[in-house]
């Protein structure tokens, strides 16, 4: 049983402490109050992005959002429904998959930092404490059993059960050696751009593969647009495009075939913001022990081509959520199941990436490509 340790003075006791407040950890946390369970802390980093990237949903994870029961307060949200998305890739014509036949029916485009903050309202809602903490800076193995936390805000916690929901960092599971496995790391620019708000532009999504990575674009909620692109660092280098400020990204979707003209459609009349990140595909060596369990991306991460993202951090949340209701009645095989199910997942999304990049076969012989089909690489 996941119970409080014992009083040690200054420490706040619980008997489950989620270090993350982003998706996959305030779905952990709905799904451990809709189990029943008490003593939930809920650890928030803050300094939260104005953009983040993660845009859209599809309509099997609005089924995810009605289980947690987030569903009406994200809706509340009004985010763009999806009309389907256009690609041009693995040939020179464009291909067209419409929402309308999709059995499950239209997702959503979002706000992201307002779907997040959502999530953590209906987490305060339901009467579990999300504690502004700043960045993790020492965990360590209490005496009295499980993990005493220290984090930049001052806060210490003592708690019986750890989640590490912190994000491809895994800033707590990290601090206890477990390891991440790499398999590959994107890197990522995007640019936020203003539309006219009488502009009418479908919210569909827009792929497409080029000779150095790969672009999309995508209208989001508050008359914006995104484009991202991916690709590799040295690919980007060797390429002489610096892609660091907007008039580069600019001019680099602009010489696109599918991006570019999409994005002139919805008629942009400014730069909101540009900023890049890393997007690696990685699991660490074991994602539940006796007394932790990882969710999210802190667990494991996949590739934004797949688009799963937001999706499999849902599912996590439920997932870790099930198990550790389980083990609270004395299931011993709860956290190997889960463990198993999520190496399970990670093996298929990886499957899925390799069918993803070896259809595009047009630049096959360039490097970022090239890079993609080398053993181990798929």
């Amino acid at each position: 049983m996941f119970r409080p340790p014992p009083d040690h003075g200054a420490a706040r006791r619980v008997a489950i402490a989620i270090v993350g407040a982003g998706v996959a950890g305030c779905a952990t946390a709905l799904a451990l109050q809709m189990a029943g369970l008490e003593g939930v802390v809920v650890l928030d980093r803050g300094a939260e992005q104005a953009f983040r990237i993660g845009e859209s949903i599809p309509a099997f994870a609005l089924g995810l959002l009605k289980r947690l029961g987030a569903y009406e307060r994200t809706a509340a949200l009004r985010p763009l429904e999806s009309s389907g998305s256009t690609s041009l890739w693995g040939k020179d014509e464009p291909g067209y998959n419409d929402a309308m036949f999709d059995p499950d029916g239209a997702g959503w485009h979002l706000d992201r930092a307002a779907f997040d903050a959502a999530l953590r309202d209906e987490v305060r809602a339901r009467g579990i404490p999300v504690l502004p903490a700043g960045r993790l800076k020492d965990i360590r193995r209490s005496h009295a059993g499980g993990f005493r936390l220290a984090f930049e805000a001052g806060q210490t916690i003592e708690t019986a059960l750890l989640v590490d929901a912190s994000g491809v960092g895994a800033a707590a599971l990290r601090r206890l050696r477990i390891a991440r496995n790499p398999v590959d790391e994107l890197m990522v620019r995007y640019v936020v751009l203003a539309l006219e708000p009488a502009a009418v532009t479908a919210a569909r999504t827009v792929l497409e593969a080029v000779s150095y990575g790969w672009w999309y674009a995508t209208r989001i909620p508050g008359d914006r647009m995104v484009a991202m692109l991916a690709t590799d660092r040295d690919v980007l280098a060797d390429t002489g495009l610096s892609l660091r400020t907007a008039a580069s990204l600019r001019r680099a979707f602009e010489a696109t075939r599918l991006v570019g003209p999409a994005i002139a459609a919805a008629r942009p009349t400014g730069i909101v913001s540009v900023g890049g990140a890393s997007a690696p595909s990685a699991i660490l060596s074991g994602v539940a022990g006796p007394d932790w369990i990882a969710v999210g991306d802190a667990a494991w991460s996949c590739d934004p081509l797949t688009a799963q993202g937001i999706t499999k951090a849902l599912m996590d949340g439920l997932a870790a959520g099930a198990a550790i209701a389980g083990r609270q009645r004395g299931d011993a095989g709860a956290f190997p199941a889960y463990q198993a199910e999520a190496f399970a997942r990670f093996t298929a999304n990886l499957r899925l990436r390799a069918a993803l990049y070896t259809a595009e076969t047009r630049w096959s012989d360039k490097p970022f490509w090239r890079a993609r089909r080398l053993p181990g690489a798929l």
